[in-house]
């Protein structure tokens, strides 16, 4: 097992306050892949703060970090330390050490510690609308692109699933009217656009209506929201983790 792959399960099981990393959907367990949603969540991270330019170097340039955005269970920063790559600097200019929280001694060589990433620039879009229900939906373009996703929670012939999609968003749009704390946002980047956004995931639940089977995703578009695509929970989950810890039951299986 790689270095990194060491310094993950350190990161998971005693360092950070405990989540659930991995995929509860056997079908999407790799045992070669431990920890999917960490190992996402960090490198989402890192290329985000590339971005927002907020790794931390030091002054000799020997060393550098960056803010994984978690923490201790007594709330410390926890950060990913690199040194410079001397053996292979052409391939990757900075080795990875380890991951540690901010009293750590190798972290005291740098000046200032970096901050965490960012993603939100408007905080209303993390908030459903409920004003611009109903959802509008491309169910042609929903079913016959998304259908492994549909087969994998049951097999359903295309015309039955557009009418046990149709009911299933209905009853998705009365719950999100009620309560628009059920809608989780997760950060898009459009790979042919290089535009980034934030979408809501919605739970939809095909059959049993207490439980959901897969997540809608759904993105403000003018004045309306629109159906983009379905994706199984454990995508959904590793995709909103991206940014922020989702707190709404339906998308971890509770």
């Amino acid at each position: 097992m790689s270095r990194f792959m060491k310094q993950l399960e350190y990161l998971a099981y005693r360092l950070a306050k405990p989540e659930d990393w991995d995929f509860k959907d056997p079908k999407y367990k790799d045992p070669s892949r431990p920890l999917p949603i960490l190992y996402n969540y960090i490198n989402f991270t890192y290329d985000r703060l590339i971005v927002e330019n907020k790794i931390a170097i030091t002054q000799d340039e020997t060393a550098m970090c960056f803010n994984t955005g978690l923490q201790t269970p007594l709330d410390s920063d926890i950060y990913a330390y690199f040194v410079k790559n001397k053996r292979n600097p052409e391939k990757h200019k900075w080795y990875f050490i380890k991951f540690c929280d901010s009293s750590d001694r190798d972290l005291r060589k740098f000046a200032q510690l970096p901050d965490i990433a960012e993603y939100i620039e408007n905080a209303s879009d993390l908030v459903f609308d409920r004003k611009l229900l109903p959802i509008r939906v491309n169910y042609e373009h929903i079913i016959v692109d998304n259908k492994s996703r549909f087969d994998a929670v049951s097999k359903y012939e295309e015309h039955e699933l557009r009418q046990i999609l149709e009911g299933a968003i209905i009853r998705t749009q009365e719950r999100v009217r009620r309560n628009y704390k059920i809608a989780i946002p997760q950060y898009y980047t459009d790979k042919q656009s290089g535009v980034s956004k934030i979408q809501l995931l919605l739970p939809l639940c095909l059959k049993n209506p207490q439980k959901a089977d897969l997540a809608l995703v759904v993105e403000k578009d003018g004045m309306a929201y629109v159906a983009k695509t379905v994706l199984p929970l454990d995508w959904a989950y590793m995709n909103s983790r991206r940014i922020v810890r989702p707190d709404a039951d339906w998308i971890t299986g509770i």
